[in-house]
């Protein structure tokens, strides 16, 4: 039970941030849109070390596939949302999670963002 609280508290505050740095970046450069909108938005929340960004980015597109069954099979931000926070609480020392991270992060991700 404790696991789930924790692990349900870092996505949110984790997808928090990406939702306030999607907000920040969509006003200054309305007309970013895909990759360019996610490196972004990951550059501003400093979620990823900016020399590992292209790559979170790469890694993201390479797994959506894998873990995703919702849209067209492109990455939209919700996957990269997913992605970065098991990426970010894997390197956090943790082996796995019990809660669905997918889940929350589609319960606080708008589909049209």
């Amino acid at each position: 039970m404790f696991a789930a609280i924790k692990e349900t508290r870092f996505a949110k505050r984790v997808i928090e941030s990406l939702l306030k740095s999607h907000s920040a970046v969509t006003a200054e450069n309305p007309g970013l849109s895909g990759e360019a909108l996610y490196r972004e938005i990951l550059l501003r929340a400093q979620m990823v070390d900016p020399s590992r960004v292209d790559r979170m980015l790469w890694e993201a597109e390479d797994s959506v596939d894998e873990w995703t069954t919702h849209g067209d099979g492109g990455l939209g931000f919700r996957q990269v949302a997913h992605f970065v926070v098991i990426s970010q609480f894997l390197a956090a020392g943790h082996k796995g999670t019990v809660v669905s991270i997918k889940n929350i992060v589609y319960a606080m991700i708008p589909a049209d963002l």
